[in-house]
């Protein structure tokens, strides 16, 4: 793709071929990753300020600047709320169906091991954390939410000091002896948990996770002197264990994004506007599109998975009716401001001659 010159950026193989026009959307990796990683800060937002390379600020101006110094005209787009899109709003906070057998069964004992746990967190004033699962509606996923106050060692010590927490240990199958360690235990995995609300959301991955047993965690309580049956019951996502913060995004990590997003699009529209460039507003696109959908021709779209023909199945990248419906905007951005007649003359696609992900019979 480089040919002769091994070491060559894509801007500067666009502007080697002298461009009249050009068409930009970029930014949405610069907090899509964060989010797609939970928040786990394994991929951090990139900076809004700083110098070309290091900024989104100095990066974006320095494209535009770029690209247009060869009096290129062109289009640009912003950012859409991540969060919107179905790879965040698929998965429910509240899977865990009292009519599942295998859930069923669970729910006395880990209400028992969860009720010595919410006497704790009702004395230190967190009933926020207080957990229960329900016989007859579905409940809450338990999360790890890493902005909770750690209060890992306050309840291994409230239960060392119980006098009544060896008997409550040996209904478990274990010694009385085993008391400390199960305490030690029971901070360690609960210090920072809390049941999932509507305001948290799960990466689509995490459908496949929660309710398995995870094995590197049930390893690790059996080294520690479990048995094998009964750290697999202690070791169950989202059930017995809290769901790791790279399953689910807190409200802190949502506004993390919102902040960084809203930034971004000041000043892409920003640039847009002193270059005197073509702007798409996709963000406010994709809010159509989770707020009742956009209608195109015989066809309506929505952000919803799979049935709502915008999105592919990995939740994130549109579909090619998806991305049709995106190039007709563009076009019309470009007849706004250059005069052009992409829709006038009738040359906006038709959004139904472009594939989804399911089967035609069913579009």
């Amino acid at each position: 793709m480089t040919g002769s010159t091994p070491n060559i950026s894509v801007l500067e193989m666009a502007v080697s071929q002298s461009p009249t026009f050009f068409s930009l959307w970029i930014g949405n990796n610069d907090v899509l990753g964060y989010a797609l990683s939970g928040g786990d800060g394994s991929n951090p937002i990139t900076p809004v300020n700083g110098a070309p390379g290091a900024g989104f600020d100095g990066s974006y101006g320095a494209l535009i600047q770029t690209l247009t110094s060869g009096g290129a005209q062109g289009v640009v787009a912003n950012i859409p709320d991540v969060t919107s899109i179905p790879h965040f709003t698929t998965v429910p906070y509240n899977p865990l169906d009292p009519t599942n057998p295998d859930f069923a069964a669970q729910i006395p004992t880990l209400n028992t091991i969860f009720g010595a746990l919410n006497q704790i967190f009702t004395a230190l004033g967190a009933t926020e954390r207080i957990i229960t699962f329900s016989t007859t509606e579905a409940s809450a996923v338990v999360i790890k939410d890493e902005d909770l106050t750690d209060f890992s060692a306050r309840i291994t010590g409230a239960l060392n000091a119980n006098p009544g927490f060896p008997i409550f240990v040996q209904q478990f199958g274990l010694p009385a002896e085993a008391a400390p360690l199960v305490a030690g235990l029971l901070g360690a995995t609960y210090g920072q948990a809390r049941q999932a609300t509507a305001e948290d959301l799960f990466v689509l991955p995490s459908s496949n996770v929660i309710g398995t047993v995870n094995m590197e965690a049930a390893g690790a309580l059996v080294g520690q002197g479990l048995s094998a049956t009964l750290a697999g019951q202690f070791s169950v996502e989202g059930i017995s264990l809290p769901l790791e913060d790279k399953w689910v995004l807190t409200p802190e990590e949502q506004t993390e994004i919102a902040n960084a997003t809203d930034a971004f699009n000041r000043i892409i529209s920003a640039s847009a506007s002193q270059a005197g460039l073509a702007f798409v507003d996709a963000n406010s696109l994709l809010e159509q599109l989770a707020n009742g959908g956009i209608t195109s021709g015989d066809f309506t779209l929505t952000s919803n998975l799979v049935v709502g023909s915008a999105f592919s199945l990995d939740g994130v990248h549109p579909t090619a009716r998806g991305y049709a419906l995106l190039a007709n905007e563009f076009m019309k951005a470009i007849d706004a401001t250059y005069g052009s007649n992409f829709e006038e003359s009738g040359n906006l696609v038709n959004v139904g001659d472009y594939p989804t992900n399911f089967s035609p019979t069913l579009q």
